[in-house]
């Protein structure tokens, strides 16, 4: 994510290439953050499947995963081993970055597949929101993808639910309590 730019083109879950339109970046502050909605949550390797993500992904929790065919809010998938809810960002500012296409698509973030930004929340609560405003002139709307999306644990289906906890025993991670 760090060395990626607006034209640069990202790996679709279809093995397409979608380009970068934008970059929106959000800065949170811990001192003024609400942990339990404004941290992130931490997707550990391995979790959703072998190798996937590759590495530990870190999004905010309304960010969705696109996991059996249903996008899940990251949110909706803290099960306290290994899918947690970030608990202490210290006291520096730490940032969350949304990218961006010309679609809302499904693209591979540490391969594992996400969604893109889709515009639920206004680009002008962006911090660089006048970059986007210097090279689009106008805000447009983009259409979210035709697939149903889950954003409580509640509503997670139950084989998505053992699914994941199979992952966590797999890689060595008992059922703990959640902390979502």
């Amino acid at each position: 994510m760090e060395t990626l730019a607006i034209g640069d083109p990202v790996l679709t879950v279809d093995g397409g290439l979608a380009s970068v339109r934008w970059i929106g970046m959000q800065a949170v502050s811990p001192i003024f953050a609400t942990p339990q909605r404004d941290y992130p949550v931490r997707i550990q390797a391995g979790a959703l499947a072998a190798g996937v993500p590759h590495r530990d992904l870190f999004v905010s929790g309304e960010h969705a995963l696109f996991i059996n065919g249903l996008l899940i809010n990251a949110s909706a998938l803290v099960n306290g081993t290994t899918i947690t809810r970030v608990a202490d960002m210290g006291r520096d500012t730490f940032r969350y970055y949304h990218i961006e296409t010309d679609a809302h698509d499904l693209i591979l973030a540490e391969g594992a597949p996400a969604e893109t930004f889709v515009d639920y929340v206004d680009r002008q609560r962006f911090h660089n929101h006048a970059d986007y405003a210097a090279l689009y002139e106008e805000e447009r709307h983009i259409e979210e993808l035709p697939i149903p999306r889950i954003s409580t644990a509640r509503l997670v289906p139950a084989e998505t639910r053992d699914r994941l906890a199979a992952r966590a025993r797999h890689i060595g991670l008992g059922d703990k309590k959640k902390t979502a």
